[in-house]
Protein backbone atom coordinates (compact mmCIF):
# COMPACT_ATOMS: atom_id res chain seq x y z
CA UNK A 1 0.00 0.00 0.00
CA UNK A 2 2.44 2.52 0.89
CA UNK A 3 4.74 1.53 -1.94
CA UNK A 4 1.96 1.35 -3.97
CA UNK A 5 0.92 4.77 -2.68
CA UNK A 6 4.42 6.39 -2.98
CA UNK A 7 4.19 4.76 -6.89
CA UNK A 8 1.34 6.76 -7.50
CA UNK A 9 2.78 9.76 -6.06
CA UNK A 10 6.06 9.30 -8.42
CA UNK A 11 4.37 9.31 -11.38
CA UNK A 12 1.91 11.69 -10.63
CA UNK A 13 5.15 14.17 -9.90
CA UNK A 14 6.55 12.64 -13.18
CA UNK A 15 3.44 13.92 -15.06
CA UNK A 16 3.37 16.85 -12.99
CA UNK A 17 6.93 17.61 -14.36
CA UNK A 18 6.26 17.09 -17.78
CA UNK A 19 3.54 19.33 -17.91
CA UNK A 20 5.41 21.92 -16.35
CA UNK A 21 8.39 21.23 -18.92
CA UNK A 22 5.79 21.19 -21.66
CA UNK A 23 4.13 24.54 -20.28
CA UNK A 24 7.03 26.01 -19.87
CA UNK A 25 8.07 25.04 -23.54
CA UNK A 26 4.62 26.47 -24.75
CA UNK A 27 5.38 29.55 -22.98
CA UNK A 28 9.04 30.43 -24.77
CA UNK A 29 7.54 28.96 -27.69
CA UNK A 30 4.58 31.81 -27.55
CA UNK A 31 7.09 34.84 -26.39
CA UNK A 32 9.32 33.61 -29.33
CA UNK A 33 6.25 34.65 -31.90
CA UNK A 34 5.69 37.39 -30.68
CA UNK A 35 8.95 38.43 -30.70
CA UNK A 36 9.09 37.38 -34.53
CA UNK A 37 6.20 38.74 -34.98
CA UNK A 38 7.00 42.68 -33.69
CA UNK A 39 10.07 41.94 -35.38
CA UNK A 40 8.36 41.27 -38.64
CA UNK A 41 5.85 44.80 -37.54
CA UNK A 42 8.92 46.88 -37.12
CA UNK A 43 10.89 45.38 -40.57
CA UNK A 44 7.08 46.13 -41.80
CA UNK A 45 7.62 49.90 -40.87
CA UNK A 46 11.09 50.38 -41.78
CA UNK A 47 10.05 49.27 -45.24
CA UNK A 48 7.33 51.10 -45.54
CA UNK A 49 9.02 54.41 -45.01
CA UNK A 50 8.51 56.43 -47.97
CA UNK A 51 10.86 59.66 -47.62
CA UNK A 52 8.78 61.35 -50.34
CA UNK A 53 6.41 61.82 -47.64
CA UNK A 54 9.33 64.18 -45.94
CA UNK A 55 8.58 68.10 -45.93
CA UNK A 56 10.37 70.75 -44.38
CA UNK A 57 9.22 70.66 -41.19
CA UNK A 58 10.36 73.34 -39.06
CA UNK A 59 11.81 76.47 -39.43
CA UNK A 60 15.88 76.64 -41.65
CA UNK A 61 17.42 80.15 -40.73
CA UNK A 62 18.85 81.53 -43.91
CA UNK A 63 21.48 84.41 -43.71
CA UNK A 64 20.56 87.30 -44.99
CA UNK A 65 22.75 88.64 -47.67
CA UNK A 66 25.05 90.88 -47.34
CA UNK A 67 23.60 93.41 -49.97
CA UNK A 68 20.03 93.41 -48.37
CA UNK A 69 21.41 94.08 -44.48
CA UNK A 70 21.22 98.05 -43.26
CA UNK A 71 24.22 99.98 -43.37
CA UNK A 72 26.93 99.40 -40.94
CA UNK A 73 27.05 102.72 -39.87
CA UNK A 74 23.29 103.95 -39.23
CA UNK A 75 22.53 100.01 -37.37
CA UNK A 76 25.97 98.54 -36.43
CA UNK A 77 24.31 96.30 -34.20
CA UNK A 78 22.30 94.59 -36.31
CA UNK A 79 25.07 94.41 -38.68
CA UNK A 80 27.62 92.80 -36.63
CA UNK A 81 24.53 90.39 -34.89
CA UNK A 82 24.18 89.06 -38.95
CA UNK A 83 28.19 88.53 -38.90
CA UNK A 84 27.98 86.76 -35.58
CA UNK A 85 25.15 84.50 -37.16
CA UNK A 86 26.90 83.61 -40.27
CA UNK A 87 29.98 82.40 -38.08
CA UNK A 88 27.50 80.58 -35.72
CA UNK A 89 25.86 78.98 -39.12
CA UNK A 90 29.45 77.69 -39.89
CA UNK A 91 30.63 76.38 -37.16
CA UNK A 92 27.13 74.52 -36.60
CA UNK A 93 27.65 73.03 -40.06
CA UNK A 94 30.79 72.17 -39.64
CA UNK A 95 29.49 70.24 -35.86
CA UNK A 96 26.66 68.61 -37.94
CA UNK A 97 29.43 66.90 -40.52
CA UNK A 98 31.74 65.74 -38.02
CA UNK A 99 28.35 64.29 -36.00
CA UNK A 100 27.19 62.39 -39.31
CA UNK A 101 30.26 61.54 -40.25
CA UNK A 102 31.31 59.81 -36.27
CA UNK A 103 28.11 58.14 -36.20
CA UNK A 104 27.42 56.85 -39.98
CA UNK A 105 31.31 56.18 -40.78
CA UNK A 106 30.04 57.90 -44.10
CA UNK A 107 32.13 60.14 -46.24
CA UNK A 108 29.54 63.29 -47.27
CA UNK A 109 30.04 62.99 -51.33
CA UNK A 110 28.73 67.25 -51.36
CA UNK A 111 30.23 67.89 -54.79
CA UNK A 112 28.07 64.94 -56.18
CA UNK A 113 25.05 65.98 -53.96
CA UNK A 114 25.48 69.50 -55.23
CA UNK A 115 25.56 68.39 -58.78
CA UNK A 116 22.30 66.25 -58.25
CA UNK A 117 20.67 68.14 -56.69
CA UNK A 118 21.58 70.88 -59.62
CA UNK A 119 20.40 68.44 -61.86
CA UNK A 120 17.12 68.00 -60.16
CA UNK A 121 16.28 71.74 -59.93
CA UNK A 122 16.82 72.32 -64.14
CA UNK A 123 14.50 68.69 -64.00
CA UNK A 124 11.72 70.45 -61.85
CA UNK A 125 11.82 73.81 -63.28
CA UNK A 126 11.86 72.25 -67.07
CA UNK A 127 9.18 69.54 -66.51
CA UNK A 128 7.04 71.55 -64.53
CA UNK A 129 6.99 74.24 -67.46
CA UNK A 130 6.04 71.52 -70.04
CA UNK A 131 3.36 70.07 -67.85
CA UNK A 132 4.58 66.74 -67.17
CA UNK A 133 4.75 67.03 -63.22
CA UNK A 134 4.30 63.30 -62.95
CA UNK A 135 7.92 63.07 -64.48
CA UNK A 136 8.95 64.27 -61.07
CA UNK A 137 7.40 62.33 -58.76
CA UNK A 138 10.74 60.48 -57.72
CA UNK A 139 12.22 63.73 -57.37
CA UNK A 140 10.19 65.71 -55.54
CA UNK A 141 8.09 64.92 -52.36
CA UNK A 142 4.42 64.49 -52.38
CA UNK A 143 4.14 68.02 -51.04
CA UNK A 144 5.96 69.37 -53.91
CA UNK A 145 4.41 67.31 -56.09
CA UNK A 146 1.08 68.19 -54.67
CA UNK A 147 1.87 71.96 -55.19
CA UNK A 148 3.08 71.23 -58.46
CA UNK A 149 -0.23 69.46 -59.91
CA UNK A 150 -2.18 72.46 -58.37
CA UNK A 151 0.08 75.06 -60.64
CA UNK A 152 0.28 73.43 -63.48
CA UNK A 153 -3.45 73.70 -63.63
CA UNK A 154 -3.74 76.85 -63.46
CA UNK A 155 -2.03 77.28 -66.92
CA UNK A 156 -4.16 77.88 -69.77
CA UNK A 157 -4.83 75.22 -72.24
CA UNK A 158 -3.32 77.29 -75.02
CA UNK A 159 -0.57 78.86 -73.96
CA UNK A 160 2.58 76.45 -73.94
CA UNK A 161 6.01 77.19 -72.11
CA UNK A 162 9.01 76.28 -72.41
CA UNK A 163 11.88 77.40 -69.51
CA UNK A 164 15.72 77.16 -69.96
CA UNK A 165 18.89 77.75 -67.31
CA UNK A 166 20.55 80.36 -68.88
CA UNK A 167 23.89 80.23 -66.61
CA UNK A 168 24.55 80.46 -62.44
CA UNK A 169 25.43 83.92 -61.29
CA UNK A 170 27.65 82.41 -59.04
CA UNK A 171 28.54 79.26 -57.82
CA UNK A 172 25.57 77.46 -56.05
CA UNK A 173 26.71 77.27 -52.25
CA UNK A 174 25.41 74.75 -49.12
CA UNK A 175 23.67 76.99 -46.68
CA UNK A 176 22.78 74.46 -43.88
CA UNK A 177 23.28 70.30 -43.33
CA UNK A 178 20.89 68.88 -40.85
CA UNK A 179 21.41 65.02 -40.19
CA UNK A 180 17.59 63.63 -40.00
CA UNK A 181 17.04 60.91 -37.35
CA UNK A 182 14.37 59.15 -38.85
CA UNK A 183 12.34 56.71 -35.62
CA UNK A 184 13.07 52.94 -36.49
CA UNK A 185 15.69 53.74 -38.72
CA UNK A 186 19.70 53.97 -38.93
CA UNK A 187 21.05 57.37 -39.68
CA UNK A 188 21.64 57.62 -42.94
CA UNK A 189 19.37 60.68 -44.45
CA UNK A 190 20.64 64.58 -44.68
CA UNK A 191 18.87 67.76 -44.98
CA UNK A 192 20.68 70.03 -47.45
CA UNK A 193 19.78 73.72 -48.07
CA UNK A 194 21.01 74.88 -51.37
CA UNK A 195 21.54 78.53 -52.79
CA UNK A 196 20.75 78.73 -56.38
CA UNK A 197 21.31 82.03 -58.15
CA UNK A 198 20.32 82.00 -61.37
CA UNK A 199 19.42 84.05 -64.69
CA UNK A 200 16.59 82.30 -66.51
CA UNK A 201 14.34 82.43 -69.34
CA UNK A 202 11.16 81.95 -69.62
CA UNK A 203 9.62 81.68 -73.26
CA UNK A 204 5.60 81.75 -73.72
CA UNK A 205 3.48 80.70 -76.46
CA UNK A 206 0.07 81.74 -76.59
CA UNK A 207 -1.69 78.59 -79.48
CA UNK A 208 -4.56 81.17 -80.36
CA UNK A 209 -2.63 83.90 -81.86
CA UNK A 210 0.67 82.54 -82.18
CA UNK A 211 2.27 85.02 -79.91
CA UNK A 212 5.52 84.70 -78.08
CA UNK A 213 6.88 86.33 -75.32
CA UNK A 214 10.15 86.33 -73.74
CA UNK A 215 11.45 86.95 -70.21
CA UNK A 216 14.94 86.97 -68.76
CA UNK A 217 15.24 87.32 -64.96
CA UNK A 218 17.96 86.97 -62.26
CA UNK A 219 16.27 84.39 -59.56
CA UNK A 220 17.40 83.35 -56.49
CA UNK A 221 15.85 79.99 -54.79
CA UNK A 222 17.16 78.57 -51.91
CA UNK A 223 16.22 74.69 -52.47
CA UNK A 224 15.81 72.00 -49.48
CA UNK A 225 16.83 68.55 -50.65
CA UNK A 226 16.72 65.13 -48.52
CA UNK A 227 19.89 62.90 -49.23
CA UNK A 228 20.07 59.32 -48.50
CA UNK A 229 23.85 59.20 -47.93
CA UNK A 230 23.84 55.48 -48.66
CA UNK A 231 22.56 55.60 -52.13
CA UNK A 232 23.44 59.54 -52.72
CA UNK A 233 19.54 60.11 -53.58
CA UNK A 234 18.58 63.36 -53.48
CA UNK A 235 14.60 64.74 -53.41
CA UNK A 236 13.27 67.93 -53.27
CA UNK A 237 11.67 68.73 -50.26
CA UNK A 238 10.53 72.28 -50.85
CA UNK A 239 12.12 76.14 -50.70
CA UNK A 240 12.59 78.43 -47.95
CA UNK A 241 13.64 82.01 -48.28
CA UNK A 242 15.93 84.61 -46.48
CA UNK A 243 15.63 85.19 -42.94
CA UNK A 244 14.87 88.80 -41.41
CA UNK A 245 18.25 90.15 -40.75
CA UNK A 246 16.86 91.18 -37.04
CA UNK A 247 15.69 87.15 -36.99
CA UNK A 248 16.77 85.11 -34.28
CA UNK A 249 18.25 82.02 -34.61
CA UNK A 250 14.96 79.09 -34.71
CA UNK A 251 15.09 75.25 -33.02
CA UNK A 252 15.78 72.80 -34.96
CA UNK A 253 12.79 70.92 -34.61
CA UNK A 254 9.12 71.78 -34.04
CA UNK A 255 6.92 70.10 -31.65
CA UNK A 256 3.27 71.45 -32.96
CA UNK A 257 2.55 68.53 -35.35
CA UNK A 258 -0.14 71.17 -36.78
CA UNK A 259 2.05 74.12 -37.32
CA UNK A 260 4.82 71.53 -38.67
CA UNK A 261 2.30 69.82 -41.13
CA UNK A 262 1.19 73.19 -42.38
CA UNK A 263 4.97 74.39 -42.60
CA UNK A 264 5.85 71.15 -44.93
CA UNK A 265 2.76 72.12 -47.40
CA UNK A 266 3.62 75.83 -47.01
CA UNK A 267 7.48 75.45 -48.59
CA UNK A 268 6.14 72.54 -50.48
CA UNK A 269 4.71 75.30 -52.75
CA UNK A 270 8.10 76.07 -54.10
CA UNK A 271 6.82 78.89 -56.84
CA UNK A 272 5.01 80.86 -54.20
CA UNK A 273 5.59 84.73 -53.42
CA UNK A 274 7.30 85.71 -50.10
CA UNK A 275 4.74 87.11 -47.72
CA UNK A 276 5.30 90.29 -45.56
CA UNK A 277 6.31 88.35 -43.01
CA UNK A 278 8.84 86.54 -44.77
CA UNK A 279 10.19 89.20 -46.99
CA UNK A 280 13.74 90.12 -45.57
CA UNK A 281 14.18 93.75 -46.46
CA UNK A 282 13.80 96.49 -44.25
CA UNK A 283 13.87 100.21 -44.30
CA UNK A 284 16.30 102.45 -42.72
Amino acid sequence: MIVGYRGVVVRRVGVSRLANVYNTRLFSSGVKLLDEAEQKQDTKKIQDFNPRHLGVASELYVPASLSRLPSVITSPKLWFDNVIRRIYMLGLNTVQIGIFRFQTGIKPAFLLWKNKAIETYVQVNANFASKSVEKLKPEVSVWVEEALNARSKQIPDNVKLDWQLLKFNDVPKLISIQPMMIPGRPLEHIQLLYRFNTKQRLVKLNKTNNKVEKLDRDVVDYMVFLCDATTNDLILMGSVFESKPDAKLPKNYDDNTEKAVRRMKECGDIYRVPSSSENPQITN
